[in-house]
């Protein structure tokens, strides 16, 4: 009897490990992985029982808080700071695991009806365990490869998201092919293995942590039971892994001291078996002994990079890649910094330190003791508005995250000083940079990629921030800072509100002359459209070199009289900074004037809103793309 059932087990096929590949970065629901799962199990031939599904999610991008994406890859220039990418990565892990419970327990299920490739109708035993599985790394299509290759897997389903590199995949994964169709249905372009090879791909370290999604019905019984099961097999991995080959496949089956490699490439792979010692310990850390990480420290990068994390200065992202700024990476509201901090870190308001001078105060360079760089705002003694000025900046900006905001990083208050900490904007401000002598020239694009910030920070002001549009009421080029790349960033919110119904009637109007629209400046009216005007003004400066007020002659003329008459007549090349000469493009120059013009206008309700000002200037960029796929004849 024993050697008919163990003949029986030998000839049931091997356990295979199925991988269905996600973009996590991505939004996915409960119902569709529920019908993705649900389609597997019923097409024959790719799952069998005792097999093994992992659903692979790859997040290839963070959305930072400052609005901007960036590469999940700790590790690399302009990459994600790794604490919040563990931070997302467990998220998503969670909400996968949520998610895929109902898939477990269909996928607990003794048998199902199923169809083979021929569409013939079979009764099988399906009775797989379903893997969840979130690696953070770019680009996603490597990911995906190092994944089949380490599991060992005998297919790969790519999510619809993911087949645009489909012939990456059937060149270089040797195991079979499926594919999520748009109806969630299972197309199979390569229902066969092959010797691909993928050498030279496995070139990228990745963090990643996966659990064991358990049925429900099973988990007050495994918890009841899990007090009394040796649990010496269990295995916490620690490694922020290094490319992985088909040797290193091998080596994971291999006793622990063989997991340890001398040679520099893996010399950061390690693995920790956990005893029933240990299993007391995890319990009371949280550790689920279904949960499995991968993480990067200090000490796993030890043979390389001994001093990579030393310090959490080192962590923050690059804000200008050209000197190397870097700026605070995420701040869930605004610190209050002690008055002692703010002193120190300026040498006692030396004016070695001094920046310049605002309405709202004086402006001080500084250091903090991390190494950050700030810039510190000290209100004016003697300013009767200061106070109110102070705590409008410091609630408005403490929703402004935006890679063209400059992010406030805190404030003091201390008797009658009142301090405004900001990110410290090393390339001086727009006005400098257009208007000074000593100032290098502007070229076409940079101003260009100027105005195209400009108009996104202001975009995320009035229709993407949280606590509702803001109205920023002194947008001026003294007021827009660059960095050393050109990246602009709107500062100076001390005149800043949220607009709301009740207030649309200001009775003292506040801002620049030169820049204030004319409903404002005549009858206090104050709405978005407002900064939507100062921002052609702003618009027609970079596209002119000229200041708001011409004081030649003897006489002050604005802007916009010189302006409109040409824009009228079409003479846009009489627009241009004479400094540039011919080195400018004329269908950008078009859309520039076209967005400068339509933002002027005295009607408030002609003017566009700046989503729509957005789109009107990219149109120069959609042109250049246009221009790719445009064939050339000649004659």
């Amino acid at each position: 009897m024993e050697e008919e059932e163990e003949e029986r087990r030998s000839s049931l096929p091997p356990h295979n490990v199925v991988i269905l590949a996600c973009d996590a970065t991505r939004d996915h629901n409960e119902v569709e992985l529920r019908l993705i799962v649900s389609a597997i199990r019923t097409r024959g031939g790719i799952l069998c029982g005792g097999d093994t599904l992992l659903v692979l999610g790859v997040l290839h991008t963070v959305t930072n808080p400052m609005g901007y994406q960036t590469k999940a890859c700790a590790d690399s220039f302009g990459g994600t700071n790794f604490w919040a990418l563990e931070e997302e990565v467990s998220k998503k892990v969670d909400k996968y695991e949520s998610m895929l419970q109902q898939s477990a327990e269909m996928c607990n299920n003794e048998a199902v009806i199923a169809t083979n490739l021929e569409q013939t109708p079979l009764l099988i035993c399906c009775k797989v365990s379903i893997n969840v599985k979130i690696t953070a790394g770019t680009p996603a299509k490597v990911v995906i490869l190092q994944a089949v290759v380490s599991n060992k897997a005998s297919w790969v389903i790519l999510d619809r998201h993911l087949r645009r590199d489909l012939k990456f995949y059937m060149k270089h994964i040797s195991c079979k092919v499926a594919l999520i169709s748009d109806n969630l249905s299972i197309e199979v372009p390569k229902p066969f293995v092959t010797n691909s090879s993928s050498k030279g791909i496995l070139e990228q370290k990745f963090y990643s942590v996966w659990k064991t999604i358990q049925p429900s019905s099973n988990i007050q019984e495994d918890n009841q039971q899990e007090n009394q099961t040796n649990l010496s097999s269990l295995m916490y991995s620690a490694d922020y892994y290094a490319p992985v080959t088909a040797q290193d496949c091998s080596n994971a089956l291999k006793p622990k001291s063989s997991m340890i490699s001398s040679s520099p490439g893996r010399s950061w792979d390690y693995s920790i078996l956990a005893s029933d010692t240990t299993v007391s310990s995890s319990k009371q850390s949280g550790t689920s002994s279904k949960e499995h990480r991968s993480l990067f420290s200090a000490k796993v990068l030890a043979g390389n990079n001994e001093n990579v994390f030393q310090h959490d200065f080192l962590e923050k992202p690059i804000l200008c890649a050209t000197c190397g700024l870097r700026s605070m990476f995420y701040i869930k509201e605004s610190m209050k910094f002690r008055f002692s901090e703010i002193q120190d870190a300026t040498s006692d308001f030396s004016k070695e330190n001094l920046l310049g001078e605002g309405g709202f105060g004086l402006v001080y360079k500084g250091q903090l003791k991390d190494g950050q760089i700030i810039a510190a705002k000290m209100r004016k003694e003697e300013s009767t508005q200061g106070y109110t000025e102070f705590f409008s900046e410091v609630h408005v900006l403490s929703f402004a995250r935006h890679r063209n905001i400059v992010m406030l990083l805190g404030y003091c208050c201390k008797e009658k000083y009142n301090i405004l900490v900001y990110e410290y904007i090393c390339n001086k401000s727009l006005h400098w940079h257009l208007f000074s002598q000593p100032a290098e020239l502007l070229e076409w694009h940079q101003r260009y990629a100027i105005a195209m910030g400009i108009a996104k920070g202001l975009r995320f002001l009035h229709e993407e921030c949280r606590g509702g549009p803001i109205i920023h009421r002194d947008l001026r080029p003294r007021n827009i800072l660059l960095t050393h790349d050109f990246v602009p960033m709107l500062g100076d919110f001390g005149l800043a509100k949220w607009k709301s119904n009740s207030d649309s009637f200001q009775t003292r109007v506040l801002g620049t002359s030169g820049y204030i629209a004319p409903e404002y400046a005549e009858f206090g009216i104050v709405s978005v459209r407002t900064d939507v005007y100062a921002f052609g003004i702003i618009l027609f400066q970079l596209i002119s070199g000229r200041g708001v007020l011409d004081e030649a002659n003897g006489h002050h003329q604005h802007l916009l009289q010189w302006v409109e008459p040409l824009v009228e007549n079409l003479a846009l090349h009489e627009l241009i900074d004479p400094r540039l000469g011919e080195s400018y493009d004329i269908y950008e120059l078009y859309h520039l004037a076209r967005a400068a013009f339509l933002c002027v206008r005295r009607n408030p309700e002609m003017r566009p809103s700046i989503g729509e000002v957005v789109h009107l200037l990219e149109a120069g960029h959609v042109r250049d793309l246009a221009q790719q796929f445009v064939p050339h004849y000649i004659k």
